[in-house]
């Protein structure tokens, strides 16, 4: 198991084409013809790759057995909400001063 750990940690960033989309485009220059060809191959390479991580991440998933979570699935939501709200009103803050031309005054505080 720890052998697939590595090599999914060795493999994601090394197979990811967005990590070589620059070089790529940067590679075929002005040519219409390569730009296009370039294109189809990180579309395809990018489909492939994203759909087998997400393949084996769900056989993964599945390999794990939470039962608690299916017996508390409510109260575990519910939970999660109500502290993302909570969160929310505790750093969501509002400047309510009004300046002299009656619009609102938007302070941001830039802590060096």
């Amino acid at each position: 198991m720890e052998k697939m750990a590595v090599a999914g940690l060795v493999l994601v960033p090394a197979l990811s084409p967005c990590a070589t989309t620059l070089p790529v485009f940067l590679a075929v220059g002005n040519s219409s013809s390569m730009m296009v060809l370039a294109i189809i191959v990180l579309l395809f390479s990018t489909i492939t790759v994203m759909t087998s991580l997400v393949a084996l991440s769900f056989y993964g998933a599945s390999q794990l057995k939470f039962h608690w979570v299916e017996r508390y699935d409510k109260l575990l939501v519910g939970s999660v909400l109500s502290l993302v709200g909570i969160l929310t009103l505790i750093f969501h803050h509002h400047d309510h001063e009004v300046s002299s031309a009656g619009a609102h005054v938007h302070r941001k505080l830039i802590v060096l």
